[in-house]
């Protein structure tokens, strides 16, 4: 029998608050089903207790979740481009992460007749050469949002060694990219978004650059690179 500690998760979530501003949102990372322990169990459980997002990866893990009830705002990480119209049916959050998938998936939107401002989420690239929008794509990016029938909800990125002491000065470098295109985003918006770009060994690591919103996955099952903060989590699983 493999046993789920939806108390210790909620101690585990509640710890990693205690570091944080009172008003810092927090997005939990439900994605491959709760890493395992059961998404729509512990999303529901995370509904209950006010949690601010979630996250999946995939666009039908947020689908199952919506069919069983979760209403809180699910961010899709990798919406697949067949999916776009479920991903408006289902009033889930794509991330966008390039010209040609903001285009498809505002195509996507005016078919389906939606017509109110859509929510994505922008992800800009601040080192690690994967997915995410360049500096200098930032001016077309802008002009290019303004014209359509969307709301930047947030912008974010992702922090590749967070956990890893020897790499400091890499995600020193991802923070200072990131503060400064997310500022340059903002100013061309003419508008705020929230921003976001730790997870939950940045929350341990990096504070002081929690921004609008923390992302929450690994830490909130009980595990932390740090043995001090391991004293402080409980064992979700056993």
């Amino acid at each position: 029998v493999l046993e789920i500690n939806l108390n210790a998760i909620l101690h585990n979530i509640n710890y990693h608050k205690s570091l944080l501003n009172p008003t810092t949102k927090m997005m939990a990372m439900v994605k491959a089903n709760s890493y395992g322990l059961g998404s729509y169990e512990i999303s529901e459980f995370l509904q209950h207790h006010h949690i601010d997002y979630l996250g999946v990866a995939f666009v039908d893990e947020g689908v199952e979740l919506r069919k069983k009830g979760i209403t809180v705002p699910i961010i899709v990480m990798n919406p697949e481009q067949h999916s776009y119209e479920t991903v408006v049916e289902y009033n889930l959050e794509p991330e966008i992460y390039s010209f040609r998938v903001l285009d498809l998936f505002y195509q996507a939107v005016q078919k389906s007749g939606y017509d109110k401002k859509f929510p994505i989420h922008i992800k800009l690239e601040t080192g690690m050469h994967r997915l995410g929008f360049k500096d200098f794509e930032l001016d077309e990016l802008s002009e290019n949002l303004t014209k359509k029938n969307l709301k930047v909800q947030s912008i974010f990125s992702h922090l590749s060694s967070s956990d890893m002491p020897t790499e400091k000065q890499f995600t020193l470098h991802q923070l200072k990219t990131f503060e400064e295109n997310s500022n340059h985003l903002i100013e061309k918006l003419g508008y705020a978004p929230i921003r976001h770009i730790l997870n939950s060994s940045g929350i341990i690591n990096y504070t002081h650059h929690q921004y609008d919103m923390v992302r929450i996955g690994i830490g909130m099952l009980g595990e932390s690179q740090n043995s001090e903060i391991q004293k402080q989590l409980r064992s979700v699983v056993s």
